[in-house]
């Protein structure tokens, strides 16, 4: 009887699954080879980048099946409320690849809304695709060009710009811009105070248009006609000495105490010929807005701790240019202490490395070494020879023609072999350095045994261009020091001027940022 019901089941289920089966096979839908929507599907990819701190690009990706696109921005955050400030239509649409728009002159710092569709003649309209973006504060002065006295200062801009006012502070005066003040593109702002830090912010109407920012001169405490060295041998601990502009003829000097020497006008910085030297305990020794020279290689390096007992707690450096010296930028062979040692928009350059390296630290203590946002060109034989535990960062630098010393104590760029500590290089830009020294390539990232297995390093976003052996030797592949190639397209670096051209180095900020711009 069981077998009977379990037979009887067997035959129905499988008389259904052959209907089933049967039944079906008349009405499999053909491979569809292409589909007809009724209306075209909305531009693909749609991006917005800022270009020149107020220029808007867009850009998507092209479909040459579209009769046109339309393109709306408006002046929000994907609101579109009213009506767009610009409205176009394009219909150049090539059949593949990527199609760009681009909206000039936008308000600064101030967010805006663009929105793109589709059109095939006869069909309904795609829907919109969308985008935001913030366009970055605009900048019409001409930074760094200000010329700041005791109690007035002149301003400059791109002449003819639509201007209406200036915000001056600390005040908060609100100063108008005269017709000829608009055409000259320079206004001088009187009734300020003596040494104080001022921000001037120019508008139109209430759109902001640039910033930048002055110190008004102190009154200065030497002159070219005093005896510099003297006169710090005189300060008080601790005390600041703000030189006019001119040449000062320092010599070798030593210190023995705390000072700080600062450039009394920023565009006009005054030249002291010579070196430091220390071999006592000092707790800060800082210079500003100075140019120090070697006077042609005639002195070893800026800066040298020429006794063990030397112990200076704080070097800061801070808008300087140093050049002309024969070996060092900053030297250590004698046991000295170095508490942490900063550099800042720096420029140094043409030292010559005969017979030392360019941060050249064999003994002693150091505690940290950061440079920022410096230029380091023409010359110095290793740039970093750090043989004892520190904290070293070089943070958005340019190289130009460094470590291009032929000779066998060139040992390249980075070499940390104290046994410990960190190295951080990070959005440098590195060009034409290194040397070939008879089939020999010098002048490489580091050679092999140069960074003591205990250093913590940390590379990330930097780039190169035209170098000589810099991934040679204990690194051989530029993704290990994250860099890529890139050619900057400097101005005129033979002449001191390395301001970039190329937009993906900006943008994604490489290398000393007052080039860029």
């Amino acid at each position: 009887m069981k077998n009977s019901i379990k037979k009887y089941i067997i035959v129905l289920l499988g008389g259904l699954l052959t209907f089933v089966v049967n039944g079906c096979k008349d009405d499999i839908d053909p491979l569809i080879a292409e589909i007809d929507t009724a209306r075209p599907f909305a531009p693909v990819g749609l991006e917005a980048r800022v270009r020149n701190q107020v220029d808007l690009e867009l850009r998507w990706t092209a479909n040459g099946d579209m009769d046109e696109y339309i393109l709306e921005i408006f002046q929000d955050s994907l609101q579109f409320e009213g009506d767009p400030i610009i409205s176009d239509v394009i219909d150049d649409i090539p059949l593949s690849g990527t199609m760009t728009y681009t909206a000039q002159s936008l308000a600064g710092d101030t967010r805006y809304s663009a929105r793109v569709k589709a059109i095939i003649g006869g069909k309904p309209e795609s829907t919109w695709a969308t985008v935001t973006e913030r366009t970055n504060p605009e900048q019409i002065f001409l930074v760094g060009s200000e010329i700041a006295e005791d109690t007035y200062a002149t301003v400059f801009w791109m002449a003819g710009k639509e201007v209406s006012s200036f915000l001056i502070v600390p005040g908060n005066i609100i100063r108008p811009i005269s017709a000829a003040e608009k055409a000259a593109g320079e206004a001088t702002i009187k009734g300020l105070t003596g040494a104080t830090d001022y921000t001037v912010t120019i508008y139109n109407g209430t759109n902001r248009r640039g910033t930048t920012t002055f110190s008004t001169i102190k009154q200065a405490d030497l002159t070219p006609l005093d005896d510099l060295a003297s006169a710090m041998d005189a300060a008080a601990e601790g005390a600041t000495l703000v030189l006019a502009p001119g040449t000062y003829n320092l010599g070798d000097y030593t210190l023995s105490q705390s000072i700080a020497l600062e450039g009394q006008k920023i565009n006009d910085i005054p030249i002291v010929v010579g070196r430091f030297q220390c071999d006592v305990t000092v707790a800060s020794f800082s210079v500003k807005n100075i140019h120090f020279n070697g006077d042609n290689n005639a002195y070893s390096q800026f800066f040298n701790a020429s006794a063990a007992t030397c112990n200076i707690g704080v070097l800061q450096i801070e808008g300087c240019e140093i050049s002309g010296y024969n070996n060092n930028i900053i030297y250590n062979n004698s046991g000295g202490t170095y508490g942490d040692i900063s550099i800042t928009d720096a420029y140094i350059h043409e030292i010559a490395g005969s017979g030392g390296d360019g941060f050249d630290f064999r003994g002693g203590v150091v505690g940290s070494l950061t440079v920022t946002n410096s230029t380091i060109a023409n010359g110095v034989r290793s740039l970093l020879r750090m043989q004892v535990i520190a904290d070293v960062v070089f943070r958005n630098c340019t190289f130009y023609r460094v470590c291009i010393v032929a000779s066998g104590n060139n040992r390249g760029f980075f070499r940390m072999s104290g046994g410990g500590g960190t190295l951080e290089v990070s959005s440098c830009l590195f060009v034409e350095t290194g040397v070939d020294d008879n089939g020999t390539l010098r002048g490489n990232w580091s050679l092999a045994g140069d960074i003591s297995p205990e250093v913590v390093t940390d590379y990330d976003n930097n780039a190169y261009y035209n170098v000589i052996g810099l991934f040679e030797g204990q690194y051989t592949d530029p993704a290990e020091v994250d860099a890529t190639e890139e050619d900057p397209g400097f101005e005129n670096p033979e002449n001191g001027d390395f301001t970039i051209t190329n937009q993906n180095l900006i943008d994604n900020q490489v290398g000393d940022p007052r080039w860029w711009f």
